[in-house]
């Protein structure tokens, strides 16, 4: 377990950067983890979904957060915000990368998440990353319809996976960010010592 008190203090925030060396820390692109390899059709269940990341909880070791995106761009800008964002997002035990592409996104290449760098939350803010793990969102839009109804339904901002942190190899050649060079923001709610299901989402683009 981590140290629970940046979660609860949120001075501090934990800084992620995408990696060709793996530090048992998730990844992003490639495979989804095994986990998912008898659930294709609970995941599938409303439309079909791509793979984009995952990353093990700080707090746990033992799990991971795993996010599924719609095949579709359409399908994903035209539903980006909480409460019908068509980001799915799933907390699970950690298991490894699979060996079945049945959900991977052709257009992404595998990169491993990197070691955390823990630094203030006012510093992080002005720093590109691929992930930031608590302290406070570091919106591209400012408009708190975005996440004032997950405060008000008693849900704290966790981590963002941000575009702009993407180093060059990330995507393919000739192929488009995800969310348009945009940034997912995922919301859950937090205990005494653990981040509980279910977790939400919104994303922006630039």
């Amino acid at each position: 377990m981590g140290d629970l008190k940046i979660l609860k203090e949120r001075k501090e925030c934990m800084i992620f950067q995408a990696s060709e060396n793996d530090s048992s820390n998730g990844w992003i692109g490639g495979n989804a983890p095994t986990y998912f390899d008898e659930l294709e059709a609970k995941v599938n269940k409303e439309t079909e979904l791509h793979f984009y990341l995952s990353i093990v909880n700080p707090f746990d070791k033992n799990e991971m957060i795993s996010i599924f995106a719609p095949n579709n761009f359409e399908e994903r800008i035209s539903k980006n915000k909480y409460p019908n964002c068509s980001l799915v997002t799933i907390k699970h035990p950690k298991t490894e990368e699979s060996k079945f592409d049945t959900f991977t996104n052709p257009d992404l290449v595998k990169h491993f998440i990197s070691e955390a760098n823990i630094v203030s939350d006012k510093n992080a803010l002005k720093e590109s990353f691929l992930i930031k793990f608590l302290g406070t969102p570091k919106h591209i839009q400012q408009e708190d319809y975005y996440y004032k109804e997950l405060h008000d339904d008693g849900f704290s901002f966790i981590f963002q996976v941000d575009e702009e942190g993407y180093p060059d190899t990330l995507i393919k050649p000739r192929k488009s960010y995800p969310f348009a060079f945009g940034a997912i923001y995922l919301y859950a709610q937090i205990l005494e010592d653990s981040i509980e299901n279910p977790i939400k989402s919104y994303w922006q683009y630039s």
